[in-house]
């Protein structure tokens, strides 16, 4: 017998208030795998577009690059460094009582950004490092691919 996927994910356009499924027929017999009785947990989440090919194509050959033969670190360090420094995500971590026990500053998710928040960020790692580093990033409209 074969397994029942716990995870049945489908997009659906808005009409008049309603949603429309795309590929309904495929929704409805994963659905129909499900026994009955179970409890199951709906979410709607709008799409939007992340950030395009040849961003991330920009990003880690120009600017990741770039940074990364100047200052010795990986391409992945370099990264991880960018992310704290422009899109920090503070986290505390508490005991049972809620008294908070340590505080900490990692590196927020470039994944789920779109075209322009990818390019803003890129943009402020292109001041950063003519700034702080003294290297210098070309403009991909300058040809930089």
């Amino acid at each position: 017998m074969a397994a029942v996927n716990d995870l049945v994910v489908a997009s659906a356009e808005v009409k008049g208030g309603r949603l429309f499924f795309r590929n309904r027929r495929q929704f409805d017999q994963a659905v129909a795998q499900f026994k009955e009785g179970w409890t199951v947990e709906v979410s709607v989440k709008r799409l939007r577009a992340t950030r395009s090919q040849l961003q991330n194509r920009y990003w880690w050959g120009v600017c990741v690059q770039l940074v990364s033969e100047h200052t010795g670190y990986t391409p992945e360090e370099v990264h991880e460094i960018a992310k704290q420094l422009f899109i920090p995500k503070r986290l505390a971590l508490q005991n049972g009582n809620g008294e908070v026990k340590g505080e900490f500053v990692i590196g927020g998710s470039t994944r789920e950004m779109n075209t322009v928040e990818f390019g803003e960020f890129m943009e402020r790692f292109r001041e950063w490092a003519a700034q702080d580093l003294d290297v210098y990033i070309p403009d991909p409209t300058d040809g930089a691919l």
